[in-house]
């Protein structure tokens, strides 16, 4: 049972970087998918990235790849999904957004989230490495809006640790496809994810996922859809599933027949 509810603790919220950071990436001049235009009023600091080194002049002989931050600080609830942000996401792009191939470096800096009802918790790890695999734009028209992406992912050494005192860690390597629903914010965009990941929970026990249609809403701090087999090392496989679409924290998981309710909180 721990490794299920742990898997999903750090599940959820790894989901919600990918998204969160490219809606940020798309209103942000020069990143290769910004839909502003000349003449159109400069976006809130909540809706873009801050450039703080390198540049977006890819392929000329003196480029350096652009590293940027986005800070939480006077953004904390941007997301919409009644959760509680606090510390930065640092950046690194080797291509412009859209383009297939290119790929998004992602370092957490003191990155914490308190959902509603739970402990803070703070997330760490080594890189999260997104590569686009394929991009859809409403039109062809430059600076178009993006309709969808569907990108590689690959967390290492994730860490996922309360303020409480308990730590889990977490790996994982996965494809997932955001449908922006015609908009550049986070709040209504639909991420899907099929992969596998590991790690070892709360408790010392080691564990492996493979993951099938997991969905999660922009505007929910939960997953809502799918279904996961979580294999703890020594017992059986548990089969996780999240439910029918509805936004809350229930779930069930399913071993040796037996169905039981939890809580993704």
């Amino acid at each position: 049972m721990q490794s299920v509810v742990d898997n999903a603790m750090c599940e959820q919220e790894f989901m919600q970087i990918q998204p969160t950071a490219n809606s940020r990436a798309i209103n942000t001049k020069g990143t290769g998918t910004t839909f502003k235009t000349v003449g159109t009023a400069s976006f809130s600091v909540c809706d873009t990235l801050h450039k703080i080194s390198g540049d977006t002049l890819w392929g000329t002989t003196s480029h350096k790849d652009p590293v940027y931050e986005f800070d939480f600080t006077n953004c904390s609830t941007l997301n919409g999904d009644n959760s509680n942000r606090s510390g930065k996401y640092i950046i690194r792009l080797t291509g412009p957004v859209k383009t297939i191939g290119s790929k998004m470096i992602i370092k957490l800096q003191n990155y914490k989230v308190t959902k509603p009802g739970g402990v803070a918790i703070n997330y760490s790890c080594d890189s999260m490495i997104v590569e686009t695999t394929a991009s859809s734009f409403v039109s062809s028209t430059p600076g178009s809006l993006p309709a969808s992406f569907s990108f590689k992912i690959d967390i290492i050494n994730g860490i996922c640790s309360s303020t409480t005192g308990w730590t889990i860690h977490y790996n994982t390597s996965k494809t997932i496809t955001t449908t922006t629903n015609g908009t550049a914010q986070p709040g209504d965009d639909i991420t899907v994810v099929n992969g596998t990941a590991n790690g070892v929970n709360r408790e010392g026990r080691a564990f492996n996922v493979t993951m099938y249609g997991i969905e999660k809403k922009g505007d929910c701090p939960h997953i809502t859809k799918g279904t996961v087999d979580v294999k703890p090392d020594g017992f059986n496989t548990r089969t996780v599933d999240y439910g029918d679409g509805t936004c809350d924290d229930n779930a069930t998981y399913t071993v040796s027949g037996q169905k039981i309710a939890f809580k993704l909180n």
